[in-house]
C-alpha cells in the first residue's frame, strides 16, 4: 500500500474533470492507503469551513482510502491564523477517515487563482506562520513569478513550455523562501512538493543541516522528458514545473535512486481533453491509476524495494507526522511491462 501526498480531484465547481468519490475509487484500485488533495480549487480550501466542505465529499464517498486535504496559504493574517488552527484541530488521528496535512503555499501562479507571487508577500506570509508558533508542514509549488517566461511558450511546439518555465524559475524560489524561513526563524516543515531538477535537490539536502525540509518528486519527472512533448500530442503532457531534458531528468532519477529525495508522490491533476489540447491548454496529468505501472517501472530501473517503500510509505508518514497505527500491508510490487503512460488509453 501506498501514501500519495499530491493529488488534485477537483469536485464541485470542476465535477466535468473529476469528483472526490472517483479519486478515491481508482486511489483503491491503484493500491493507495492514504491521499492527500490539494487546496487550489475553483473555490480555494482556504477556511475551515471549505476544508469540511472537502471532508464531506470525502465521507459521503464511504472509501476504504484515507483522505487528507492541504489548507491554501494567502498573505492575510486572518486567514493565515485560522489555517493554523485549522491544522491542529484536523492534525491525523488515528482511526479518523479525513485529516488536514499541512498548509500548501504557491510561490508561482500554477492552476488556479490561489497563490502568494510577491517577495514581500511571501516574506510576510512565512514570518506570520513563524509568530503564530507553526510547526506542520508548509509545502510549496516553487516557481519564482519574475523568472518564468510565458512568451516563449509555442502550443504547436509544446516543448518550449520548457522554457517558458526554466528550472532556475524553481531553484531561486527554493531559495527565498528558505531564506525568509531562517530569517523569520520558523520552526515548521518546509516541503518542496515535484522538485522537477537535480540543482534543487542538492539544494534541500544542504539545507537540511540548518532546518526541517523535505522534497518530493513525480514520476512524470522522473519517467517523462521533453522529448516526449515533441510527439503528435504532446500538448497533453504540459505541466507545472516543465518536464525538463533528457538531460536534467537523467540526473533527476540518479538522485532518486540515491536516496537523496524523500517521497513519491503522483500530482495527479485531471483536465478535459478540450482544456488541454486548447486554449488555455492546462498544465496537468492524470496519474493515480499508474500508481502501480510507475512503481514497476522504477523498480525495473534500479529502485528497490525498501528505497520505493521508504519514499511511498514511510518517509511520508514521517512528514506528516501519520501515527504508528499506520502500517505497509503492500506485497513486493509487480513490475510493469510497458511505458510509463498516463494517456495512453487515448491513443
Amino acid at each position: 500500500m501506498y501514501i500519495d501526498s499530491h493529488c488534485h480531484f477537483r469536485d464541485e465547481e470542476q465535477k466535468d474533470k473529476e469528483t472526490i468519490a472517483h479519486g478515491l475509487r481508482v486511489a483503491l484500485d491503484s493500491g493507495l492507503e492514504i491521499v492527500i488533495d490539494m487546496p487550489n480549487t475553483a473555490r480555494p480550501v482556504t477556511t475551515r469551513e471549505r476544508v469540511l466542505d472537502r471532508f464531506k465529499l470525502a465521507l459521503q464517498a464511504n472509501s476504504q482510502v484515507i483522505y487528507g486535504t492541504y489548507i491554501g496559504l494567502t498573505a492575510d493574517k486572518e486567514q493565515i491564523r485560522e489555517a493554523v488552527k485549522t491544522c491542529r484541530e484536523f492534525a491525523w488521528k488515528p482511526g479518523a477517515r479525513t485529516f488536514v496535512a499541512g498548509i500548501k503555499a504557491f510561490w508561482g501562479k500554477s492552476v488556479g487563482d490561489l497563490s502568494i507571487t510577491s517577495p514581500e508577500l511571501q516574506r510576510f506570509a512565512v514570518s506570520t506562520l513563524a509568530d503564530l508558533g507553526y510547526e506542520g508542514v508548509l509545502a510549496g509549488h516553487y516557481e519564482k513569478e519574475s523568472l518564468l517566461k510565458p512568451e516563449l511558450f509555442n502550443p504547436k511546439k509544446p516543448e518550449t513550455w520548457n522554457l517558458a518555465r526554466p528550472e532556475e524559475a524553481e531553484i531561486f524560489s527554493l531559495q527565498d523562501i528558505v531564506t525568509f524561513a531562517m530569517l523569520s526563524h520558523f520552526n515548521g516543515k518546509l516541503h518542496v512538493c515535484h522538485v522537477s531538477t537535480p540543482l534543487s535537490v542538492q539544494l534541500v539536502s544542504d539545507y537540511k543541516h540548518h532546518m526541517k525540509i523535505s522534497c518530493e518528486v513525480s514520476p512524470h519527472h522522473l519517467l517523462l522528458d521533453t522529448n516526449v512533448m515533441q510527439s503528435g500530442e504532446g500538448i497533453l503532457y504540459k505541466v507545472n514545473p516543465s518536464l525538463r531534458s533528457p538531460e536534467t531528468r537523467e540526473e533527476l532519477f540518479a538522485a532518486f535512486l540515491r536516496g537523496d529525495i524523500d517521497t513519491l508522490a503522483s500530482d495527479h491533476a485531471p483536465h478535459t481533453l478540450a482544456e488541454k489540447l486548447d486554449a488555455p491548454y492546462l498544465s496537468g496529468i492524470p496519474n493515480v491509476a499508474s500508481w502501480r505501472d510507475f512503481v514497476g517501472l522504477l523498480s525495473n530501473a534500479g529502485a528497490g524495494y525498501s528505497l520505493i517503500t521508504k519514499m511511498t510509505f514511510d518517509n511520508p508518514c514521517k512528514i506528516f507526522n501519520i501515527g504508528s497505527s499506520m502500517t505497509n500491508r503492500g506485497g513486493r510490487n509487480r513490475v510493469s511491462e510497458y511505458v510509463f503512460d498516463p494517456y495512453a488509453c487515448l491513443k
